[in-house]
Protein backbone atom coordinates (compact mmCIF):
# COMPACT_ATOMS: atom_id res chain seq x y z
CA UNK A 1 0.00 0.00 0.00
CA UNK A 2 0.92 3.30 -0.84
CA UNK A 3 1.84 5.92 1.81
CA UNK A 4 0.80 9.03 0.76
CA UNK A 5 -0.53 12.50 1.76
CA UNK A 6 -0.61 11.96 5.86
CA UNK A 7 2.61 14.59 6.03
CA UNK A 8 0.88 16.32 9.18
CA UNK A 9 -0.26 13.48 11.10
CA UNK A 10 2.87 11.55 10.54
CA UNK A 11 5.28 14.26 11.60
CA UNK A 12 2.94 14.89 14.97
CA UNK A 13 3.55 11.19 16.11
CA UNK A 14 7.54 11.57 15.15
CA UNK A 15 7.58 14.08 17.62
CA UNK A 16 5.57 11.62 20.44
CA UNK A 17 7.62 9.32 19.90
CA UNK A 18 11.16 11.12 19.92
CA UNK A 19 9.77 12.10 23.67
CA UNK A 20 11.77 11.50 26.81
CA UNK A 21 8.49 10.39 28.56
CA UNK A 22 5.72 8.53 28.66
CA UNK A 23 3.25 8.50 25.41
CA UNK A 24 -0.10 7.58 25.37
CA UNK A 25 -1.38 8.15 21.56
CA UNK A 26 -4.87 7.59 20.44
CA UNK A 27 -5.45 7.11 16.34
CA UNK A 28 -8.93 6.56 15.64
CA UNK A 29 -11.23 7.04 12.20
CA UNK A 30 -13.82 4.80 10.16
CA UNK A 31 -12.71 2.01 8.55
CA UNK A 32 -10.14 1.70 5.94
CA UNK A 33 -8.54 5.54 6.74
CA UNK A 34 -5.42 4.39 6.97
CA UNK A 35 -4.32 4.18 11.09
CA UNK A 36 -2.94 1.49 10.72
CA UNK A 37 -0.35 2.30 7.86
CA UNK A 38 0.16 5.97 9.36
CA UNK A 39 1.31 3.87 12.68
CA UNK A 40 3.21 1.58 11.29
CA UNK A 41 5.00 4.29 8.70
CA UNK A 42 5.56 6.17 12.43
CA UNK A 43 7.76 3.52 13.60
CA UNK A 44 9.16 1.77 10.50
CA UNK A 45 12.91 1.98 11.41
CA UNK A 46 12.32 1.51 15.43
CA UNK A 47 11.99 -1.74 17.40
CA UNK A 48 8.26 -2.11 17.84
CA UNK A 49 5.44 -4.41 19.23
CA UNK A 50 2.30 -4.50 16.71
CA UNK A 51 -0.75 -6.67 17.99
CA UNK A 52 -3.92 -6.44 16.32
CA UNK A 53 -6.75 -7.16 18.54
CA UNK A 54 -9.65 -10.11 18.13
CA UNK A 55 -12.58 -10.23 19.65
CA UNK A 56 -11.81 -12.58 22.36
CA UNK A 57 -8.50 -14.28 24.07
CA UNK A 58 -6.51 -11.27 23.46
CA UNK A 59 -4.70 -11.38 26.66
CA UNK A 60 -2.69 -15.01 25.43
CA UNK A 61 -2.82 -13.60 21.88
CA UNK A 62 -1.12 -10.25 22.86
CA UNK A 63 1.46 -12.15 24.83
CA UNK A 64 2.33 -14.69 22.23
CA UNK A 65 2.68 -11.59 20.12
CA UNK A 66 5.27 -9.54 22.37
CA UNK A 67 7.15 -12.95 23.04
CA UNK A 68 8.45 -13.24 19.06
CA UNK A 69 10.05 -9.69 20.28
CA UNK A 70 11.08 -9.95 23.95
CA UNK A 71 10.90 -14.38 24.15
CA UNK A 72 11.87 -13.86 28.02
CA UNK A 73 8.00 -12.74 28.05
CA UNK A 74 7.60 -16.37 27.79
CA UNK A 75 8.11 -16.51 31.13
CA UNK A 76 5.82 -13.65 32.50
CA UNK A 77 2.28 -14.66 34.17
CA UNK A 78 -0.16 -14.24 31.86
CA UNK A 79 -1.51 -10.81 33.04
CA UNK A 80 -1.66 -7.70 31.54
CA UNK A 81 0.04 -5.58 34.62
CA UNK A 82 3.02 -7.95 34.57
CA UNK A 83 3.19 -8.01 30.86
CA UNK A 84 3.77 -4.01 30.81
CA UNK A 85 5.44 -4.01 33.51
CA UNK A 86 8.33 -6.17 31.32
CA UNK A 87 7.49 -3.79 28.12
CA UNK A 88 8.22 -0.30 29.80
CA UNK A 89 10.32 1.58 27.34
CA UNK A 90 9.08 -0.14 24.47
CA UNK A 91 6.89 1.05 21.94
CA UNK A 92 3.56 -0.45 21.53
CA UNK A 93 1.02 -0.38 19.53
CA UNK A 94 -2.57 -2.13 19.71
CA UNK A 95 -4.94 -2.17 16.60
CA UNK A 96 -8.46 -2.20 16.99
CA UNK A 97 -8.61 -1.71 20.95
CA UNK A 98 -12.16 -1.85 21.41
CA UNK A 99 -12.37 -5.09 20.13
CA UNK A 100 -10.66 -5.18 23.84
CA UNK A 101 -13.12 -3.16 24.96
CA UNK A 102 -15.50 -5.75 23.67
CA UNK A 103 -14.39 -9.07 25.14
CA UNK A 104 -14.05 -7.07 28.44
CA UNK A 105 -15.78 -3.85 29.16
CA UNK A 106 -13.30 -3.20 32.32
CA UNK A 107 -10.02 -3.30 30.27
CA UNK A 108 -9.78 0.50 30.03
CA UNK A 109 -10.02 1.11 33.99
CA UNK A 110 -6.84 -1.59 33.73
CA UNK A 111 -5.26 0.29 31.66
CA UNK A 112 -5.70 3.29 33.07
CA UNK A 113 -4.07 1.48 36.40
CA UNK A 114 -1.28 0.49 34.17
CA UNK A 115 -0.69 3.77 32.98
CA UNK A 116 -0.69 5.36 36.44
CA UNK A 117 1.12 2.55 38.66
CA UNK A 118 3.32 1.12 35.67
CA UNK A 119 4.09 3.26 32.41
CA UNK A 120 3.27 6.84 33.35
CA UNK A 121 7.08 7.62 34.75
CA UNK A 122 9.00 5.58 31.51
CA UNK A 123 9.48 6.33 28.19
CA UNK A 124 6.88 3.96 26.93
CA UNK A 125 5.12 4.75 23.80
CA UNK A 126 1.72 3.20 23.80
CA UNK A 127 -0.29 3.89 20.84
CA UNK A 128 -3.71 2.68 20.88
CA UNK A 129 -5.53 2.52 17.37
CA UNK A 130 -9.85 1.90 16.97
CA UNK A 131 -12.25 2.13 13.87
CA UNK A 132 -15.32 1.98 15.91
CA UNK A 133 -15.58 5.69 16.51
CA UNK A 134 -18.51 5.13 18.95
CA UNK A 135 -16.57 3.26 21.65
CA UNK A 136 -13.22 5.24 21.29
CA UNK A 137 -15.16 8.51 21.55
CA UNK A 138 -17.28 7.08 24.30
CA UNK A 139 -15.00 4.62 26.40
CA UNK A 140 -11.54 6.14 25.89
CA UNK A 141 -12.05 9.44 24.89
CA UNK A 142 -14.42 11.04 26.65
CA UNK A 143 -13.90 13.00 29.91
CA UNK A 144 -16.23 9.87 31.99
CA UNK A 145 -14.17 7.28 30.45
CA UNK A 146 -11.10 6.05 32.68
CA UNK A 147 -8.16 7.06 30.29
CA UNK A 148 -9.49 10.67 30.81
CA UNK A 149 -6.64 12.85 31.31
CA UNK A 150 -3.78 10.38 30.65
CA UNK A 151 -3.50 10.29 26.52
CA UNK A 152 -0.68 12.80 25.59
CA UNK A 153 -1.66 12.97 21.71
CA UNK A 154 -4.73 12.19 19.45
CA UNK A 155 -5.52 12.05 15.70
CA UNK A 156 -8.96 11.31 14.28
CA UNK A 157 -8.13 10.45 11.36
CA UNK A 158 -10.21 11.79 8.12
CA UNK A 159 -10.38 11.10 4.24
CA UNK A 160 -7.83 12.40 2.04
CA UNK A 161 -9.44 15.40 0.21
CA UNK A 162 -9.42 15.67 -3.24
CA UNK A 163 -6.65 17.66 -4.10
CA UNK A 164 -4.46 15.02 -2.12
CA UNK A 165 -5.51 12.17 -4.48
CA UNK A 166 -3.31 14.07 -7.17
CA UNK A 167 -0.71 11.78 -5.78
CA UNK A 168 -2.23 8.50 -6.89
CA UNK A 169 -2.76 9.66 -10.00
CA UNK A 170 -0.69 11.99 -11.49
CA UNK A 171 -1.46 11.22 -15.38
CA UNK A 172 -5.45 11.91 -14.36
CA UNK A 173 -7.38 14.62 -15.42
CA UNK A 174 -9.18 16.98 -12.90
CA UNK A 175 -12.12 15.09 -14.32
CA UNK A 176 -11.02 11.73 -13.71
CA UNK A 177 -9.84 12.90 -10.65
CA UNK A 178 -13.75 14.35 -9.09
CA UNK A 179 -14.99 11.10 -10.53
CA UNK A 180 -12.44 8.65 -8.30
CA UNK A 181 -12.89 11.05 -5.54
CA UNK A 182 -16.80 10.06 -6.12
CA UNK A 183 -16.26 6.19 -5.99
CA UNK A 184 -13.59 6.51 -2.82
CA UNK A 185 -14.26 9.26 -0.76
CA UNK A 186 -10.96 9.73 -0.28
CA UNK A 187 -10.37 6.62 1.74
CA UNK A 188 -6.90 5.35 1.44
CA UNK A 189 -7.46 1.80 1.13
CA UNK A 190 -9.64 2.15 -1.93
CA UNK A 191 -7.21 4.64 -3.84
CA UNK A 192 -4.83 1.69 -3.70
CA UNK A 193 -7.41 -0.63 -5.50
CA UNK A 194 -7.92 1.79 -8.03
CA UNK A 195 -6.07 1.59 -11.58
CA UNK A 196 -5.62 4.05 -14.33
CA UNK A 197 -7.76 4.41 -16.57
CA UNK A 198 -10.50 4.54 -13.58
CA UNK A 199 -13.41 3.74 -15.80
CA UNK A 200 -11.71 0.95 -17.64
CA UNK A 201 -11.22 -0.50 -14.05
CA UNK A 202 -14.16 -0.08 -12.18
CA UNK A 203 -16.22 -1.84 -15.43
CA UNK A 204 -13.76 -4.96 -15.17
CA UNK A 205 -13.96 -4.90 -11.11
CA UNK A 206 -17.50 -4.81 -10.95
CA UNK A 207 -17.89 -7.79 -13.71
CA UNK A 208 -15.70 -9.81 -11.08
CA UNK A 209 -17.19 -12.75 -9.21
CA UNK A 210 -14.80 -12.12 -6.55
CA UNK A 211 -14.93 -8.03 -6.50
CA UNK A 212 -14.30 -7.01 -3.24
CA UNK A 213 -17.40 -4.30 -3.97
CA UNK A 214 -19.83 -7.08 -3.28
CA UNK A 215 -19.21 -7.58 0.42
CA UNK A 216 -17.59 -4.29 1.33
CA UNK A 217 -20.87 -2.53 2.42
CA UNK A 218 -21.39 -6.26 4.55
CA UNK A 219 -17.85 -6.03 6.44
CA UNK A 220 -17.90 -2.62 7.56
CA UNK A 221 -21.59 -2.35 8.60
CA UNK A 222 -20.96 -5.72 10.64
CA UNK A 223 -17.95 -4.12 12.66
CA UNK A 224 -20.21 -1.08 13.69
CA UNK A 225 -23.83 -2.46 14.17
CA UNK A 226 -25.40 -5.07 16.03
CA UNK A 227 -28.41 -5.33 13.94
CA UNK A 228 -27.39 -4.38 10.34
CA UNK A 229 -31.00 -5.31 8.57
CA UNK A 230 -32.15 -1.85 9.11
CA UNK A 231 -28.96 -0.11 8.22
CA UNK A 232 -29.01 -2.17 5.21
CA UNK A 233 -32.82 -1.29 3.98
CA UNK A 234 -32.18 2.55 4.64
CA UNK A 235 -29.30 2.28 2.28
CA UNK A 236 -31.07 0.19 -0.24
CA UNK A 237 -33.98 2.73 0.14
CA UNK A 238 -32.16 5.86 -1.21
CA UNK A 239 -30.37 3.46 -4.06
CA UNK A 240 -33.60 3.45 -5.36
CA UNK A 241 -34.46 7.33 -5.07
CA UNK A 242 -36.26 7.44 -1.73
CA UNK A 243 -34.36 10.28 -0.24
CA UNK A 244 -37.02 11.76 1.77
CA UNK A 245 -37.38 10.94 5.66
CA UNK A 246 -41.28 9.78 4.87
CA UNK A 247 -40.16 7.93 1.64
CA UNK A 248 -37.37 6.00 3.02
CA UNK A 249 -39.74 4.87 6.45
CA UNK A 250 -42.66 3.88 3.83
CA UNK A 251 -39.86 1.53 2.28
CA UNK A 252 -38.39 0.38 4.85
CA UNK A 253 -42.00 -0.49 6.61
CA UNK A 254 -41.08 1.14 10.01
CA UNK A 255 -43.70 4.64 9.26
CA UNK A 256 -44.09 5.00 12.93
CA UNK A 257 -41.00 4.72 13.74
CA UNK A 258 -37.72 7.61 14.71
CA UNK A 259 -35.17 6.56 12.23
CA UNK A 260 -33.07 9.47 12.68
CA UNK A 261 -30.37 7.79 14.82
CA UNK A 262 -30.05 5.24 11.82
CA UNK A 263 -28.95 7.79 9.80
CA UNK A 264 -26.57 9.82 11.91
CA UNK A 265 -24.99 6.30 12.55
CA UNK A 266 -24.80 6.15 8.88
CA UNK A 267 -23.11 9.82 7.79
Amino acid sequence: MKFINREKELGALKEKLKSKKFELYIIYGRRRIGKTALSLESVSNKNFIYYLATEEDNLRKFKAVASKNLPQLKYIQLDWEALFNSLKNKIIIIDEFPNLIKENPKIVSLFQRIVDTILKDSHTKLILLGSSISLMESKVLSYQAPLFGRRTGEIKLKPLKIFQIKDFFPRSSLEELIEIYGFSDGIPFYLNKIEYPFWKWLDKEIKKIDTFLKTEVDFLMKYEFKDTSTYKKILEAIALGNTKLGEIKNYIGLKGADITPYLKNLI
